[in-house]
């Protein structure tokens, strides 16, 4: 359904037909963003600068547009890993420049003229070559606001105490597993309105943020019922949102989060759009002060491990000759590895896939030995399941896979016949009435 209001509406659907496409992905380096600014840079709306380099020499640039008196500075992708918002504010951009001839965002004709926009893109290109949090140093730039030892942090520390941002943007990725309050929901934008003091005083520039997070916040709720969080504001001394907070900038942080189904990050990419050119709409109309700090509080609770990848609930298990019933989740890294993560009472997390194993026995590992060339077919794999046998031990070069199902190669037999945390997710468990299924790195085979 359209969004009731229609600025909010318009940003949206100029964003599914105007966005750039060739930004859908995993992940985003220095230099998949560089065709993309020189088209930005040709808009005459918007000047490109760049205004320093990276630890290994890659350069940082600064895309403005406006002359106003209200300054606004934004930032993306200081921590290396964390993509989303780089593509977002490059769309954001865009549309900008887009309105800038046809007004179809009903901002006014003359909002340029009330508001300088300053984005920094990619503050941290090297931890992005890396796809890592850190910077080319091995150090968190967002750690870095006191010492200001990385290149990075003291660009980012000059261009708040020259430009002397009004409202600062700190946009970033969290993890896939907070949930919006104990809602079992994953937190696909999460908020903050960061404290300066340990106190957690809350000045105009502070209400300010919060304000302008709650009208942000009454954006999305359209299009993400249940999906918003808000952090913690306990006072982080070393990190760059509190302290620009301090400066008297009215700062809020923005952090990307999974969506179900979008592994990409594309939802929380346009929501981000959405969200930032909403707060924009506020400050240029005063519809922020419309908002209290009961609005900013009612934002549930961005829960940390909220959320898991799988959740087995209720799996019957027996260690040391001891029966016992448990909940086991699973998650992912990077590289698709699933390893169990808890095992317990996890009645406070659920799974972006949940499998209630409810009179289901997980049986004891068992490992097939390797002692020569071994061509592996579905056919293969699957008998030795019904034996037994998740894992194989031995020699991993002389296990040929046709199975197109994965497989787990151990150098030694498993220390354990018992899941524990950190194990690999490959299992068999049977049910009352002794059907089997096989967990093959959080995948679940019926047997």
């Amino acid at each position: 359904a359209a969004h009731p209001h229609a600025p909010a509406q318009a940003i949206a659907s100029l964003w599914d037909s105007h966005h750039f496409s060739a930004l859908d992905k995993s992940h985003l380096r220095h230099a998949d963003i560089q065709p993309v600014l020189d088209e930005i840079a040709d808009y005459p709306s918007i000047t490109r600068e760049t205004i320093g380099y990276s630890c290994t020499g890659k350069c940082i640039e600064r895309l403005s547009m406006g002359s106003g008196p209200l300054i606004i500075l934004a930032w993306t992708q200081m921590h290396g890993d964390e993509p989303t918002a780089t593509a977002a504010v490059l769309d954001w951009l865009k549309l900008l420049h887009l309105n800038s001839t046809s007004n179809s965002l009903a901002l006014g004709s003359d909002w340029t003229s009330l508001v300088t926009l300053h984005i920094i893109p990619m503050l941290n290109p090297d931890g992005a070559e890396r796809d890592t949090r850190v910077n080319e140093q091995g150090i968190d730039i967002n750690r870095d606001a006191k010492q200001l030892q990385t290149p990075e942090g003291r660009l980012l520390w000059q261009q708040v105490q020259t430009l002397k941002p009004d409202v600062a943007f700190n946009l970033h990725d969290q993890n896939p597993y907070y949930s919006a309050g104990p809602t079992g929901y994953p937190a696909t934008i999460a908020f903050l309105a960061p404290a300066f003091h340990p106190d957690k005083h809350v000045d105009a520039p502070r209400l300010r943020a919060k304000q302008l997070i709650a009208c942000m916040a009454d954006t999305l709720s359209h299009w993400l019922p249940c999906h918003i969080g808000r952090y913690d504001d306990t006072y982080s001394l070393r990190s760059f949102g509190d302290n620009i907070a301090g400066t008297g900038a009215s700062t809020i942080l923005i952090e990307s989060g999974a969506h179900p189904n979008d592994p990409h990050r594309q939802v929380a990419r346009k929501m981000n759009v959405i969200g930032l050119h909403s707060a924009l709409e506020a400050l240029l109309g005063n519809l922020y002060q419309q908002k209290s700090l009961a609005d900013y509080y009612r934002i549930p609770d961005n829960v940390e491990d909220g959320l898991v990848d799988i959740k087995f609930s209720r799996v019957a298990q027996r260690c040391a000759s001891h029966d016992y019933v448990a909940d086991i989740s699973v998650n992912r890294d990077k590289q698709g590895r699933a390893t169990v993560k808890h095992i317990g009472d996890l009645s406070g997390q659920a799974g972006f896939t949940n499998i209630s194993a409810y009179q289901t026995t997980i049986l004891p590992v068992k490992a097939y030995q390797l002692d020569g060339p071994m061509v592996l077919t579905e056919t293969d794999y699957l008998a030795l399941l019904k034996q037994g046998f998740s894992v194989f031990t031995g020699d991993s070069s002389l296990l040929d896979n046709l199975s197109g199902l994965p497989v787990l190669c151990l150098p030694e037999p498993p220390a354990y016949s018992t899941l524990y945390p950190g194990a690999d997710a490959f299992w068999i468990m049977q049910d009352s009435e002794g059907k089997q299924r096989a967990v093959l790195n959080g995948k679940m085979i019926n047997l």
